[in-house]
């Protein structure tokens, strides 16, 4: 490996350090900029109004009375051994409360990127080929009714109809197994392939526009082959980063929808979080997540050069 290349990995990698750096302490700061004490909403959970004193206490016991560089460095310390601390409200560990939470919404991130991605590919290059058609026009207005709704309202419309009218479903999924994903895999992927229709269209009716195109054209070439050997490879850098932003949006926004639909995710557990005010657990999330995109992005921006050969700097090549 040439040291030019070499001098790349080691800025990317410390590029990224310094992001993270940066992410920690932002998200460390939550607990200090945020208002309301974590040691009085625990005594108040008790149901009792507790004194200054008792206050003063329970700051001392969780070591909220320490300065702030100090709390940092210990949490920054365990951080780096994979221990994300204890919950404030009921002590649990925050490593296993997050990874659990993240497990079940990368699956449902998953499901719902691969459904939405298999729907919008066709589509979208169905449409560009046959741009005003029916089929375009159609698509369209539906990819436009699908962008114009929130995901709450799609999810309360799928309930309604198919587990509350229907009763296909449950109510809830988080004791109905597969069967569960069903509608909140529905109410993500819906709205992951109106946009990918929309972005893939555009990217395919570009480049059917180029004039390379044109030359393939008047050389004889068929339709079809200029479609799946030269235009879709050439479309294939912008849908991967498509693909790598909807599923970081995915993993990081599922919220509202695992509220809706009582699904265990990280989403619900970071918004009880923050109804507690358990900081622990709303620091652990932001960190790894922020971690988990810095890895996607750092894949997909490795896996341009291993589509398009032109990308690529190795020695003896040429750009």
């Amino acid at each position: 490996m040439s040291r030019r290349k070499l001098m790349k990995y080691a800025s990317a990698i410390l590029g990224i350090a310094v992001l993270l750096l940066g992410v920690t302490i932002l998200s460390f700061s939550l607990m200090f900029l945020s208002p309301g004490d974590p040691a009085e909403t625990i005594l108040r959970m008790g149901g009792s109004l507790p004194s200054e004193v008792d206050i003063i206490a329970k700051r001392h016991e969780m070591g909220l009375d320490r300065p702030f560089l100090v709390q940092y460095g210990s949490w920054l310390a365990g951080f780096l051994r994979g221990d994300l601390g204890k919950s404030m409200i009921d002590g649990r560990d925050v490593t296993a409360l997050v990874w659990t939470g993240l497990r079940s919404s990368a699956l449902l991130a998953l499901l719902a990127l691969l459904f939405g991605v298999l729907g919008a590919l066709p589509l979208g290059v169905f449409t560009a080929v046959r741009r005003e058609g029916t089929l375009d026009k159609f698509t369209s207005f539906l990819v436009f009714l699908r962008l114009s709704m929130p995901a709450f309202l799609v999810g309360l419309a799928l309930l309604y109809e198919f587990a509350y009218r229907q009763k296909l479903f449950s109510v809830t999924s988080a004791s109905a197994g597969w069967k569960g994903l069903v509608l909140p895999v529905a109410t993500l992927a819906t709205g992951i392939c109106a946009r990918m229709i929309r972005q893939v269209r555009t990217a395919v009716t570009t480049e059917l526009r180029s004039p390379y195109v044109d030359g393939l054209r008047s050389r004889g070439i068929g339709e079809l082959r200029i479609l799946f050997r030269h235009v879709l490879k050439n479309t294939m850098l912008p849908v991967i980063t498509l693909i790598a932003l909807s599923f970081g949006e995915l993993l990081g926004g599922t919220a509202v929808t695992e509220i809706i639909f009582s699904y265990p995710g990280v989403g619900s557990l970071v918004m009880d979080a923050i109804g507690d005010r358990d900081y622990t657990i709303i620091q652990g999330f932001v960190v790894l997540i922020s971690l988990i995109f810095c890895l996607i992005y750092g894949l997909t921006e490795l896996s341009y050069s291993l589509i398009d050969p032109r990308l690529r700097k190795n020695r003896g090549e040429v750009l």
